[in-house]
């Protein structure tokens, strides 16, 4: 009997096969075989994987993580360098001993033998720069530089530092030195010591002449510190402000701030300074440095870490003093004080430095010859320090009376 088998041809899709696993048989040297069915039918294929496809690239584009800023900012000896054994010394500190230096060309690498090259100019400045070295004294003041040196990298990050601060180049790492531009015409408290060896008349009209753009640099240096860069020097006195001659006008001086051996940021940094100095005082680690007896904010002196940190206030405070001991060439506590520590702190502690000045004669006839400039001091010598001027308002009481550059001079003070 004959039986007749009709198979359907299974049809499928286009392009679309199904491979039954398992293989037919294997021959020696082969390959593995299996069942594919297709539009063709079902026939035997091969069974071999194919390898995966190499992913495409990415269209998006590719973020490269950047760099951030270094926390210190290292002096590149390798571009000029300075020397110390010739170097004049300056003055010395409880910290440090302060060098003035004159940049040479770096030392040639022992390390590479080159043959002598033809001297070529150097593309710093040579002889309009001049370095002071601040280099530490003690075994424990490498904290201190250490710190002073993170704030200082900190402020020159805001491009305008260089007009309200000290140019700073780095710390140099082979001696633990912080290298600055040295700047040639001396501190306030120089400017003081000068004024003093005049007679009345020229000593007044030295004041005239400088106290308006002194003002001016100072109150707007304040404000950048305070507003901008965010950070409380905690140490202004006559002697940490540095004077060079005005790039616009010789016959002025450009007053800078320096030594931020006391300083540190304020946690408050982001808020505005313009409408009252009395920020919260910040809980930030202090350095080991501090600040000047008398040039301390009256609060300073109480027992509460609380009222005693330094604060906007506080720098306000001491900025005030620091030009008002510029008019009466002195401390005005010096009369009723002397060389009493003990009477001193009192004295601070009152919150009344101008009523101390007016104990003394000449300092009293001083301040009448220049009432304005007085008024200015008084902003910032409020006892409360939630009544002193703010370094933003301070800034703009100074533009109203048109003080800054160029104007010395032609205020209004008697002889």
């Amino acid at each position: 009997m004959t039986v007749n088998l009709n198979l359907t041809k299974l049809v499928l899709p286009t392009n679309h096969r199904h491979t039954v696993s398992g293989p037919l048989g294997s021959k020696p040297g082969s390959q593995d075989v299996g069942l594919c069915i297709d539009n063709s039918g079902l026939r035997e294929c091969s069974t071999v994987d194919t390898p995966p496809t190499t992913p495409e690239k990415s269209e998006s584009p590719v973020h490269h993580r950047t760099e951030s800023p270094p926390e210190i900012l290292d002096y590149d000896f390798s571009k000029l360098d300075y020397e110390l054994d010739r170097a004049k010394l300056l003055g010395s500190g409880l910290w440090s001993d302060v060098y003035l230096a004159e940049p040479i060309s770096p030392q040639p690498s022992q390390t590479i033998l080159t043959p002598p090259a033809t001297p070529q100019k150097s593309s710093q400045p040579s002889c309009a720069l001049t370095y002071a070295i601040k280099t530490p004294i003690r075994s424990d003041a490498h904290e201190v530089f250490q710190q002073e040196a993170r704030i200082l990298t900190h402020i020159h990050r805001h491009i305008s530092s260089e007009s309200f601060v000290v140019p700073f180049h780095g710390l140099d790492p082979r001696n633990s030195a912080l290298v600055f531009t040295a700047l040639q015409s001396g501190s306030l408290n120089d400017l003081s010591n000068r004024m003093s060896q005049m007679t009345e008349v020229c000593r007044h009209q030295e004041l005239v002449l400088h106290f308006p753009n002194l003002a001016h640099d100072l109150t707007s240096g304040l404000d950048f510190l305070h507003a901008t860069a965010g950070v409380i020097h905690a140490d202004i006195k006559p002697a940490n402000i540095l004077l060079s001659p005005s790039p616009n006008n010789p016959k002025h001086f450009q007053a800078r701030y320096a030594d931020f051996s006391a300083s540190f940021q304020s946690e408050s940094s982001s808020s505005s300074s313009s409408s009252s100095s009395d920020s919260n005082p910040t809980t930030s680690p202090l350095p080991a440095g501090g600040g000047t007896w008398t040039f301390l904010a009256p609060e300073q002196l109480r027992l509460s870490k609380t009222d005693n940190t330094p604060t906007p206030a506080s720098d306000t405070w001491s900025l005030g003093l620091s030009l008002l001991s510029l008019i009466i060439l002195g401390s005005p506590y010096t009369a009723a004080c002397g060389d009493n520590a003990f009477r001193l702190r009192e004295a601070i502690k009152t919150g009344d430095p101008l009523g101390f000045a007016a104990m003394d004669a000449p300092a009293r006839k001083r301040m009448q010859a220049c009432q304005v400039f007085v008024d200015f001091c008084r902003l910032a010598l409020q006892k409360d320090r939630a009544r002193r001027v703010g370094s933003g308002d301070w800034r703009g009481w100074v533009g109203r009376q048109g003080w800054g550059e160029g104007v010395g001079g032609v205020v209004a003070c008697e002889v």
